[in-house]
């Protein structure tokens, strides 16, 4: 049992049932709720547990960084399906840093680029080698085998953000060099794919490896745990495509990937990669499809996604739907408009009394049923009395 959730075992169970596309008893419903600490509510402590960035600012201060991370986790309660976990956050596509950039942390994220002519691009993706002697690989290994033994099996240990092949090809050559030479020199992009996604997936098994030393499952930076090898394949950069240039350039990548997996969830990030759906819901190979809406849309609480929702369960796919935001009757109307074998949701509220609100009655809260007002007082008169 872990120190940190109690229930872990029985939500390993649903969590087993839900990527086998089966249900045990009702739909996967992760929460994270903020409470006090001695010096109050430490909401601080529950945005660092959620969306931590120590690591990308301080790169091999493993020590410094599962303290606060072993401390936020004692103000965050974990209700249903969230796994604890630890996720060695370096950025999204640090795998760029293994091929050589130096990551810069800005506004609250990490940005790649390192300007390359196309000439040169083959030769230095074959260059690197995966070994100790790589700096970054060897962080990358140091702070997964720091973390499993840290954890002593109390919390998951997440693979860290590997990034998407052509997101971290788009990292040296930039979007216009790598859409000139899809169509001036389409072998080059070939054989950089190539390179990038063998190493890519031997950094996967190097990494995955260790964290199974003790057992763990596997998690990523998407916090669905699993028993078995998983991973989100994703490609940002096919937002810039056509539906023929995802197919020739992205999509074979896409389901090697998630072929080589267990289980593999497709990161669908924005409106623009809409338009390559239909793709990618044809793959047996991918159990899922997990939602972003992205900045200047509507949150994905909104009843705009629905039919969206609704596509992706008919094709016989999982949903995720992930991180739809506190205090929000979404939770309530979500499980009840579709189905809720495969369905996963993951909320997080930063007041016990709008989780127990708005969580469902089978889960021991309100399924935000009559007044808040009136729920707020009865609540409080409870926890007086």
């Amino acid at each position: 049992m872990s120190i940190y959730k109690e229930d872990i075992y029985e939500a390993k169970e649903r969590l087993k049932a839900w990527w086998d596309h089966e249900i045990i008893d009702r739909p996967c419903i992760a929460y994270h709720i903020a409470i006090a600490n001695k010096q109050g509510l430490n909401f601080k402590a529950f945005i660092d547990y959620i969306d931590p960035w120590f690591l990308a600012q301080h790169w091999d201060d493993f020590k410094m960084c599962l303290d606060n991370f072993e401390e936020n986790l004692k103000c965050i309660e974990l209700g249903g399906e969230a796994i604890p976990r630890f996720f060695p956050n370096y950025g999204s596509g640090i795998m760029a840093s293994v091929f050589g950039i130096t990551p810069k942390f800005q506004s609250n994220t990490v940005w790649f680029q390192q300007d390359t002519s196309v000439n040169e691009i083959v030769s230095l993706l074959e260059e690197v080698e995966l070994n100790r002697n790589n700096c970054w690989y060897d962080r990358l290994l140091r702070i997964t085998e720091y973390s499993v033994k840290r954890s002593n099996n109390q919390y998951s240990i997440a693979l860290t953000d590997l990034g998407g092949v052509l997101d971290i090809l788009s990292s040296f050559l930039g979007p216009t060099n790598i859409i000139l030479t899809m169509k001036r020199k389409p072998d080059i992009i070939d054989t950089c794919r190539s390179i990038i996604l063998e190493k890519l997936l031997k950094a996967y098994d190097d990494l995955q490896t260790i964290i199974e030393r003790n057992g763990g499952g596997c998690n990523t930076w998407l916090p669905v745990w699993c028993p078995k090898r998983w991973y989100p394949v994703q490609c940002d950069f096919a937002s810039m495509l056509s539906p023929k240039y995802f197919r020739r350039f992205v999509l074979p990548d896409l389901i090697t990937q998630a072929e080589y997996m267990d289980y593999a969830i497709y990161h669908l990030d924005g409106p623009l990669l809409l338009t390559h759906l239909d793709d990618v819901l044809q793959q047996p190979s991918i159990t899922g499809i997990q939602w972003a809406p992205g900045a200047g849309e509507e949150n994905s609480n909104s009843n705009k996604w629905l039919p969206l929702y609704k596509k992706i369960q008919s094709a016989g796919k999982n949903l995720i739907v992930d991180n739809p935001g506190e205090t929000t009757n979404f939770a309530s109307q979500l499980y009840k408009k579709l189905d809720p074998k495969g369905l996963f949701m993951h909320l997080m509220f930063s007041k016990r009394l709008d989780a127990y609100y708005y969580i469902p009655e089978f889960m021991g809260g309100n399924g935000a049923e009559g007044d808040y007002k009136t729920f707020r007082k009865e609540y409080r008169r409870k926890i007086k009395n």
